[in-house]
């Protein structure tokens, strides 16, 4: 028996690391440096216009190449070393706020990395706690082991010596010690997450939508790019000239957005190491986008609204029994249990109890155990019970523990509870427990001997937290599984207004109608399951809430993954952490507003970007086909194209990145960005097609006089995509007022970008136009932004667009 009491030796655990016995395997769970590599370098955009570029280099058309390559090139590459770095700043962040585990070695505890375990180890067993490794139990002591994440059975599996226990499963109730049996790569968990090592990204909304573009606009390249040497045969008897290299570059670098999804990418992970300045640890990159879209935001009393300190502040005899005798029993109930809760821990502290942090059979302290049989306290049971050899004492709710008859102890109970104490019932029974099957149920033999009042202190920044997640236009629910008039006192101490309140047992007599109707407009739940806090969860889903769960322990397992953002705490439950987005490392809800801020922002920029981006995609795809029907060369070359791209997308989309301009709000992807892609993108096409039939008659198929002018007009057209991304109206003199300086600064990126092509035309093919021709662009310039903005007011056309293609 000393092995197990004593654990592994250092020369042991050394001989079991040279073996490579150890638990350093470590499955993937995030995007590698090589994933970064290849998804910036090594995509099909890339490698097609490398292709392309290599043989315009071989006709000797050096600035083509240059211009052409210089963006995709640094596009590329930035991308890939940002995100590199963002990466490396992440893990190291993971890493300095991963927990360790508790080991028996030399007879010692000690706490080590989950890597760090090896075959045979010793580990103590408690509440929260998650299975590392594979293993078998070698005590148990009312010990219930969580499998759902392993088998799908929800059930809590009694674990009793002997026993198996896998990896992937937690501790819920009681405690025990385990031996390690398998490890790394051999140990249940990793087998199952072989897949992992092909790690699958999961994409947020806005990814998705932004990734079905792209290989929407993939699909079009394919089709229509064998169009562009066919056209080559027609126009110059060859496909394979120059001038048809040319239009291929610029038709694939114009309507594939390929940078898009990786500047989401990176947006949203430069956004987490952002975020982690105010002690708020991203677990997950996606989140930062999930918090933009939180409408309502649900949240434990304890730990959140209050410090969970828990102190007795008084115990009040009932039944006539002496203080002196319910201290004693307290102290004998405490002293044999597997594990202290928190309230558990505050109820020793004030009766003198002697309870081993550890389990005692590795303390040498077994002689201190009396009890027969526990029932460890959980959520769903709401109480706890010790069985000795002369009587049974329970200790929970006093709606559970209290019988009927008991009207005077539990109306004094609600009464404290109104004042937002914590009430506890303590009561005893001649009767042992019954087995497992029916320990959920009490003995009508029990009387009630005391009742234990506890206070916890409000924290002294919720009521300013509250309010800014108010001024965010998020709602707040708080769920517990304490008394309902307790937590109504203490969410209305913390600023909370509660207006609807239900508890657990009403929302069980509720059918399907009734319980979503609760879950939307109560603002207080109390005497709640963890199933139950589920169900409430997933009825906000169903009707259109954007859900995040803030919670730290076992209990709030099941809600905190049914919602679409948890949110932990880092002295939470290690189950808790494991299943988190988000990680608060100074345990406070304080941070929380400021992140929120922080992942509306970085989603802010991506809208912006999107739009800029699309915008040019879709009219420059339009274009192509017309340009087609119309049988004339396309009217723009690879360098225009790359600087028009470089002045009105890539310097604005990273001055948004720096937070130098900052878009106007925009809340809904489809309605404000895509409305306006599609609007401008038809609107901008048109009057290139319009602008470039114009020129091309006139000037007697001058081709590069059309594309000059035709260059010009796009330049003053991307423009006015920022203006409108900047709130700017030019038909409502007060927008443009108000955003003098988004204003300014589009005519300054326009005019420079038009300089440059005027101080180096030979570089950019371009002549400067007459000035009937500037009238000209001038006139349709004012002409689309007329229209766009007609359209943009009745959103007429974007709506019948959505109409048909909902059909």
């Amino acid at each position: 028996m000393s092995q197990p009491l004593t654990g592994l030796t250092a020369a042991e655990v050394a001989e079991r690391i040279a073996q490579g016995k150890t638990n350093a395997y470590k499955a993937r769970v995030g995007r590698s440096y090589w994933d970064i590599f290849r998804d910036n370098i090594l995509n099909l955009f890339n490698i097609i216009m490398a292709t392309l570029l290599l043989v315009v280099l071989l006709f000797g058309d050096y600035a083509t190449v240059f211009f052409a390559g210089f963006s995709f090139v640094t596009n590329s590459l930035l991308g890939m070393i940002q995100e590199m770095n963002a990466k490396r700043r992440l893990d190291k962040l993971a890493a300095m706020a991963a927990s360790e585990i508790k080991v028996i070695r030399d007879g010692k505890p000690q706490m080590i990395k989950m890597e760090a375990v090896v075959c045979d180890d010793i580990l103590p067993i408690q509440p929260g706690d998650r299975i590392v490794v594979d293993g078998v139990i070698l005590t148990s002591d009312a010990l219930e082991i969580d499998e759902s994440q392993l088998t799908g059975e929800s059930d809590a599996v009694l674990k009793e010596a002997g026993s198996e226990v896998h990896s992937g499963s937690f501790c819920i109730a009681g405690s025990g010690i385990m031996r390690a049996t398998k490890v790394g790569r051999e140990s249940t968990v990793n087998r199952l997450s072989a897949t992992a090592k092909q790690y699958k990204r999961v994409l947020t909304p806005t990814q998705r939508r932004l990734s079905y573009i792209v290989q929407l606009s993939v699909g079009v390249m394919v089709i229509l790019t064998p169009m562009i040497f066919i056209t080559g045969i027609l126009d110059y008897g060859n496909p394979f000239t120059l001038e048809v290299f040319r239009n291929a570059v610029v038709f694939i670098a114009s309507i594939v957005p390929q940078g898009l999804v990786l500047t989401a990418i990176l947006s949203l992970t430069i956004g987490a190491i952002s975020i982690s300045r105010f002690q708020t640890l991203v677990q997950r990159v996606n989140a930062v986008e999930s918090m933009a879209n939180v409408t309502v935001l649900c949240f434990d009393k304890t730990g959140t609204l209050t410090r969970n300190k828990l102190s007795v502040c008084s115990i009040i005899p009932l039944n006539s029994a002496g203080e002196d005798v319910i201290r004693d029993r307290l102290k004998m109930y405490v002293d044999n249990l597997s594990n202290l809760n928190s309230t558990a821990s505050a109820v020793s502290h004030h009766v003198g109890g002697s309870h081993d942090s550890l389990h005692p059979l590795i303390t040498n302290s077994a002689a201190k155990i009396t009890k027969l049989r526990e029932v460890p306290f959980t959520s769903q049971r709401k109480w706890g019970a010790v069985t000795f050899a002369e009587e049974t004492l329970i200790l929970g709710a006093p709606e559970r523990v209290l019988k009927p008859s008991d009207n005077g102890a539990l109306e004094r109970a609600r009464a404290l509870s109104m004042q937002g104490y914590r009430v506890l019932a303590f009561a005893h029974s001649t009767q042992p427990m019954g087995d497992h099957k029916s320990e959920q149920h009490l003995h009508e033999e029990r009387e009630a001997i005391a009742l234990i009042v506890l206070q916890d202190e409000i924290r002294d920044d919720i009521q300013d937290t509250l309010d800014q997640f108010r001024a965010q236009n998020v709602a707040l629910k708080v769920i517990s599984g304490d008394n309902l008039e307790t937590v109504r006192q203490i969410a209305t101490q913390s600023g909370m207004e509660i207006r609807k309140a239900y508890t657990g047992d009403q929302l069980e007599q509720m059918d399907e109608i009734e319980f979503a109707s609760a879950a939307l407009e109560g603002d207080a739940f109390a005497r709640i399951e963890p199933e139950t806090k589920r169900k409430l969860i997933a009825a906000m889903k169903a009707h259109g809430a954007y859900v995040a769960m803030v919670g730290d322990g076992v209990n709030d397992v099941p809600a905190l993954k049914e919602a679409h953002m948890a949110v932990v705490m880092n002295d939470g439950a290690q189950i808790s952490k494991d299943v988190g987005d988000i990680v608060l490392l100074n345990n406070a809800m304080s941070t929380l507003p400021r992140a929120f801020f922080e992942g509306r922002v970085i989603t802010q920029t991506i809208f912006a970007t999107s739009k800029m981006f699309l915008v040019k995609n879709l009219y420059t795809l339009l274009f192509f086909v017309y340009t087609g029907f119309m049988g004339i060369p396309f009217p723009i070359n690879p360098i225009q194209i790359s600087w028009l791209s470089f002045g009105v997308i890539n310097v604005p989309g990273a001055l948004y990145a720096l937070r130098i301009l900052k878009p106007l709000p925009m809340k809904e992807f489809r309605r404000d960005v895509l409305d306006y892609v599609l609007t401008a993108g038809i609107i901008g096409s048109a009057m290139m097609a319009l602008i470039t039939a114009i020129v091309y008659i006139t000037s007697g198929a001058d081709l590069l006089i059309t594309r000059s002018v035709v260059f010009l007009f796009l330049i003053l057209y991307g423009m006015m995509a920022l203006w409108h991304i900047q709130g700017v109206d030019l038909s409502r003199w007060s927008t443009i007022r108000a955003h003098m300086r988004s204003f300014i600064f589009g005519w300054a990126a326009a005019i420079l970008t038009i300089w440059a092509a005027y101080m180096a035309p030979g570089v950019l093919t371009f002549v400067g136009p007459s000035l009937t021709q500037w009238a000209l662009i001038t006139a349709i310039f004012l002409l689309a932004v007329v229209l766009v903005q007609l359209i943009m007011h009745t959103r007429a056309l974007p709506n019948l667009i959505w109409k048909l293609t909902s059909k």
